[in-house]
């Protein structure tokens, strides 16, 4: 059984511990127990919940992440620190209180994925080293992807038949869509929904472009199996997918400009 690095994130910008926890979400190696928007209460709620690591911005008002730091490494267990910032000549300060890892913002999913490897490696190394590759680690749970996916062009996806208990192979043409929600990424056919582990980002580099296309953050669909676009105000977009469960998906403001390029949609 795989358990999850329990971390806490202590941000003071709501938006940016929002973001931060959907990246750690998304490696489906991290559980994101508590966050906190200044010194005081991340402290307290690091003494009280023990996470294993922390992600702590340096600049917080008042106390910086380095002072907090300092108290955080006399905790009777301390955790591991990851300091995030938009400042890059504080990593000095960063590596003196033996930090794992300094993540300049914006933060991009892949320094993110990268820094939880390396907090794999601190916190458990023996089980680090013998992880499998990504995609087939899951969270918490029995294993759902039995099968070796390696996440080549030509290969097939394996997903559990939830009903049967059977191992399926999806090919890249009978995905309709893939969406992150619920700790989870669900892959979409038409006739079907198929619960998995998979990093949407592994799912994305599999699915390899045309004719998919990510309309949001956690949203990925074929652009073969719309079946609706609805404009409903200004640069915002509804996508109705063919599927079983006649999915609808509102597209960010990013996707919304994706779709209207290929689309050829009028603002």
């Amino acid at each position: 059984m795989w358990i999850r690095i329990r971390a806490v994130i202590i941000e003071d910008e709501p938006l940016a511990a929002e973001y931060l926890a959907a990246l750690l979400d998304d490696t489906c190696q991290v559980e994101v127990i508590g966050t906190a928007t200044e010194c005081e209460t991340g402290l307290r709620l690091c003494a009280e919940l023990r996470p294993d690591a922390v992600f702590v911005d340096i600049n917080l008002p008042g106390r910086d992440g380095v002072s907090l730091a300092t108290q955080l490494a006399m905790l009777p267990q301390p955790p591991r620190l990851v300091f995030t910032t938009g400042n890059a000549n504080r990593a000095a300060d960063a590596f003196r209180l033996e930090a794992v890892d300094y993540l300049l913002k914006p933060l991009d999913p892949d320094q993110v994925s990268e820094s939880v490897n390396r907090l794999l490696a601190r916190l458990r190394p023996f089980e680090a080293e013998s992880l499998p590759p990504q995609s087939n680690r899951e969270s918490g749970a029995e294993a759902v992807d039995k099968v070796q996916f390696g996440g080549g062009a030509g290969e097939l996806l394996p997903v559990k038949d939830a009903d049967r208990d059977k191992i399926r192979l999806l090919s890249r043409r009978e995905i309709t869509a893939v969406l992150r929600r619920d700790r989870r990424t669900w892959v979409h056919t038409v006739r079907e929904e198929f619960a998995t582990y998979y990093p949407l980002a592994d799912l994305m580099r599999w699915l390899g472009g045309e004719p998919f296309i990510q309309i949001g953050r956690h949203a990925v669909v074929n652009m073969q199996s719309i079946e609706q676009v609805t404009h409903y105000g200004d640069r915002l977009y509804r996508v109705h997918v063919r599927d079983r469960a006649g999915t609808y998906i509102t597209a960010s403001r990013t996707g919304a400009a994706r779709l209207s390029a290929v689309l050829k949609l009028k603002p």
